[in-house]
């Protein structure tokens, strides 16, 4: 497992856990939203989706094949664009009121951006000098 790989598979984990921290305080209902909780579920739950890039980020990092790897890279980038997305939900301001956004939405977005740096550095192709490159066993001619 490379370097890259152990840090993809921390921020897949690091971001299941800011899945179930506090993500903002809406001042006016006093109340604070996370992944999953918010009031009349009026940002959905966005937590169903990013469990899901996180789930299988972890699986395609535990498994690391080439189609793997590049459906790694397909999900990073729909991770990282829908946390982008959830970020600027979470903390846009409203009738005058402007949420405080908690630490498990900047862990979220952390965890997101260092999921698709690690997708796309796995999938790095490592090239080596020719004198590198192990040689084909050459055949002996028989002796006549």
């Amino acid at each position: 497992m490379t370097f890259s790989q152990k840090i993809g598979l921390v921020s897949c984990v690091l971001l299941l856990v800011s899945l179930f921290l506090n993500w903002a305080w809406y001042p006016d209902i006093e109340k604070y939203f996370s992944a999953f909780f918010t009031e009349n579920n009026y940002y959905g739950k966005p937590g169903k989706l990013l469990a899901f890039f996180a789930v299988t980020g972890i699986a395609c990092y535990a498994y690391s094949k080439a189609w793997t790897q590049r459906l790694n890279l397909i999900f990073g980038a729909l991770c990282i664009a829908y946390a982008i997305k959830t970020y600027l939900l979470f903390t846009s301001a409203y009738d005058g009121y402007v949420p405080v956004a908690q630490w498990g939405l900047y862990l979220m977005l952390a965890a997101s951006i260092g999921h698709m740096i690690a997708a796309a550095t796995s999938m790095a192709v490592i090239k080596r000098p020719v004198d590198m490159q192990p040689q084909p066993a050459q055949e002996k001619e028989p002796a006549v």
